[in-house]
């Protein structure tokens, strides 16, 4: 590399023009001339010179004065288009690293922006709390005081020396649970976060995030967005979408917004038993929260839930030493329902009673009921549809079941005609085989056709058209069997 290096300057001094070494020379007569105070027109110039050496030294200096002025014309027209921050980057930054520089910070700003703005909105939610409308009109919402009252009571923040336990709130499918959990939250506001388990418990991080207003992309440390952008590494580890991460966000701000306002938040989760029965160790977790919560006063929890796997699950572990007993949320009185379908659905007082005989007081059936026959569907179309879908289910289970199994299926299911409900000493009086026994009432609760209490343990009816269906379809079947008088 040396040697090429010699031989590129060699080559260099060996091919000068002549008029260059005849510049040279006279440049420095001229200098030498300043120094011996003589006048230039003294030093004897070269032949040569004298024919080009002058007209040369014009064009070469008009050549070089052109040059610098269309190169900063040049620079200066760049200049202008230029941004004000590219102008600052392109001042104090080396040329080589401004479109880094300009990406960094750029970056930084976004990032800046984001989380203010994401703290912003958490902030807000909890000011004004957060819970969804209504999924039918709200003109056609029956107003049931005592029990809207006392909800009310639960989910209003309170100061954190009242603070004693969490609640767990139960009924069966359609008797108005979240109906009543949501109008006490909006009337209540703020401090108030609710949250609806979806059916597909993987998404429950996206529901919780949602509820809070907490964006996932959005909500990162500085510091980790400039290790994933420099080394490719994910934000989250691979764990954007993860619960826990919008679980102890919840945390930060629920005690931010404690020691603002002077009372404690109050968490709501509806829908439990999706977890109960496709991710328990969720729901575990959840219940283990609730409880350390309740110890630090830092938030209220409350779990909203049907009868069955949940309640039985959360009510087996330590941590139900700190729930509150069990809410229960039972079906509409029949002076409710009436007013309800006849004020609230407008239909004639004949039509209502034909409604709660069939239905009693399930507020669910009772609107899609009555949303039926509103759009032209005789009532009794509308009867022997559920009663023939009722049949269904339970000789579904006569096919799965052997001879003795169906007789104890029959003495349960007639018995319950006499009776409100069956205890455990009576369902062991009617059979003594406990495989039999536990087989059997599994699929009366899998088909929804039973429900177990969870205050004393007792089965009875899911609802009011079972025990018509029964009366209807199977009592004068079943009047030959080995009933067992309880």
């Amino acid at each position: 590399m040396y040697l090429r290096h010699v031989l590129f300057n060699t080559r260099t001094i060996n091919f000068l023009h002549r008029q260059t070494i005849n510049k040279s020379i006279y440049r420095t007569l001229t200098a030498h001339a300043h120094k011996t105070k003589l006048e230039p027109s003294e030093i004897k110039k070269s032949p040569i010179e004298k024919d080009k050496n002058d007209d040369d030294d014009d064009n070469d200096l008009k050549m070089v004065v052109e040059t610098k002025a269309s190169r900063k014309a040049s620079e200066k027209a760049q200049w202008e288009r230029l941004s004000f921050v590219e102008k600052i980057v392109k001042k104090f930054f080396p040329s080589q690293i401004n479109s880094i520089a300009i990406l960094v910070i750029a970056g930084i700003v976004y990032v800046i922006y984001e989380q203010v703005k994401n703290d912003y909105e958490i902030k807000y939610t909890f000011r004004y709390g957060s819970c969804p409308n209504f999924k039918f009109k709200e003109e056609q919402l029956l107003e049931r005081k005592t029990l809207l009252d006392r909800l009310t009571t639960i989910v209003t923040p309170v100061p954190d020396k009242l603070v004693s336990s969490y609640y767990i709130l139960l009924g069966e499918h359609g008797v108005g649970k979240s109906t009543l959990i949501r109008q006490a939250a909006r009337k209540v506001g703020s401090g108030v976060v609710y949250v609806d388990v979806p059916p597909n418990v993987e998404k429950f991080g996206f529901a919780f995030a949602r509820a809070i207003r907490f964006n996932f992309k959005d909500h990162i440390r500085l510091s980790t967005w400039i290790e994933s952008k420099m080394f490719g590494s994910p934000p989250d580890d691979g764990k954007e979408a993860s619960w826990e991460r919008v679980l102890l966000t919840f945390e930060k701000y629920a005690l931010a917004y404690k020691k603002k306002y002077g009372s404690v938040p109050v968490l709501i989760f509806d829908s439990c038993d999706s977890l109960a029965n496709k991710d328990p160790k969720m729901l575990e977790i959840l219940q283990d929260t609730a409880k350390t919560a309740i110890d630090d006063s830092a938030w209220i929890t409350v779990f909203i839930t049907s009868v069955g796997n949940a309640p039985e699950q959360m009510e087996g572990r330590s941590s139900i030493t700190r729930a509150s007993s069990f809410i229960e949320i039972s079906d509409l009185t029949e002076d409710e329902a009436m007013t309800y379908l006849m004020e609230k659905r407008n239909l004639s007082k004949e039509m209502a009673q034909n409604l709660y005989t069939l239905f009693g007081g399930r507020i669910k059936s009772l609107q899609n009921a009555a949303s039926k026959l509103e759009s032209g569907v005789p009532f009794e179309i509308v009867r022997r549809s559920i009663l023939q879908d009722t049949a269904r289910r339970i000789e579904k289970i006569k096919c799965r079941t052997t001879t003795q199994e169906q007789t104890f299926l029959s003495n349960v299911l007639c018995g319950l005609l006499d009776l409100h409900e069956i205890t455990v000493d009576e369902l062991i009086q009617l059979e003594s085989d406990v495989t039999v026994r536990q087989k059997v009432l599994d699929e009366l609760r899998n088909e929804t056709l039973l429900i177990r209490s969870v205050s004393t343990g007792s089965y009875l009816y899911h609802s009011q058209v079972i025990r018509v269906c029964i009366e209807e379809y199977f009592k004068d079947k079943w009047q030959g069997c080995n009933i067992k008088r309880i």
